[in-house]
């Protein structure tokens, strides 16, 4: 049986998603496998999650600090339906990858973009970040988000 060129484009499409999402699920493994603290340490409790006034949750995985005083963080990030912030930047490059939901972002200079559930994106460091939101009204976004900064320091900044 020979499939139609749609049918052959949206398995590629699954197969690079289901890649992503066993790649990421392999690094948080790691990250907590070779973790040198015990699991029971690990947990996550409730001062691990920040939510703010509008409902945007985002909870620290895993934070880790190296000897020149930089600080990576691994952070679960929930935007609840139709919440966006206002325009702000990022000291630090950042990756993200969309769980659930979907993500509308706009940098200075370029077109706004939509990113579903499977996709990832670069925030990108010093750049006006002038949309970020979920557009969907009856959805929430979640997504991670993975980047080091200096202890402290907070990844966004709204001027």
């Amino acid at each position: 049986m020979q499939l139609s060129h749609a049918s052959e484009i949206a398995i590629t499409k699954i197969e690079a998603d289901l890649k992503r999402r066993l790649f990421l699920g392999g690094m948080l493994g790691a990250a907590f496998a070779f973790s040198t603290k015990p699991l029971s340490a690990q947990m996550k409790t409730p001062s691990d999650t920040i939510v703010s006034s509008d409902g945007i949750s985002r909870t620290t995985l895993e934070r880790y600090e190296n000897s020149a005083g930089e600080e990576f963080r691994l952070v679960l990030t929930l935007y609840p339906p139709g919440v966006g912030l206002p325009t702000h930047h990022h000291p630090s490059v950042a990756h993200n990858y969309i769980l659930e939901g979907v993500a509308e972002s706009q940098y200075l200079g370029e077109e706004p973009r939509r990113l579903a559930a499977g996709e990832s994106y670069q925030d990108k460091a010093e750049a006006p970040h002038l949309i970020f939101r979920n557009p969907d009204a009856s959805s929430p976004l979640k997504y991670l988000i993975a980047y080091t900064v200096k202890k402290g320091q907070p990844f966004l900044i709204i001027p």
